[in-house]
């Protein structure tokens, strides 16, 4: 997989919306869509240019217009954050990271009960 930059919380905010949109996408489009923001074209070009950087998205000129596109999907860029996650917290078990939170009080028995029966569906087991 793709060493990806770290998207900071703008960039992700703006990463979803391009990913909920499918591509290619323009600035004047992203401009449309945060309209809220008041966002003037250079800084989203400021941050399309940081997604590009960081390997999350690639551009194509036709004619005049810029054109983004991904070059990850919403569900790779959710494996590598969680990977990274489960690296530097719990040695990259995720039975480390159950285990805290079972310790920790955060799931109920309907929690751990539906876990279980989640397994035995993944395992073929129903």
């Amino acid at each position: 997989m793709k060493n990806l930059g770290k998207l900071s919380e703008t960039e992700m905010e703006v990463m979803e919306v391009i990913w909920k949109e499918g591509t290619p996408v323009t600035v004047s489009k992203l401009l449309d869509i945060f309209e809220d923001k008041d966002w003037k074209t250079s800084t989203m070009s400021t941050l399309l240019k940081r997604l590009i950087e960081k390997g999350f998205l690639t551009k194509t000129l036709d004619g005049k217009v810029n054109y983004y596109h991904t070059s990850v999907t919403m569900e790779q860029y959710r494996k590598i954050e969680t990977q990274t996650f489960l690296n530097r917290l719990y040695n990259g078990k995720v039975k480390n990271f159950i285990t805290a939170l079972v310790n920790d009080d955060e799931f109920s028995k309907k929690d751990i009960a539906e876990l279980r029966e989640w397994f035995k569906q993944k395992k073929g087991e129903e």
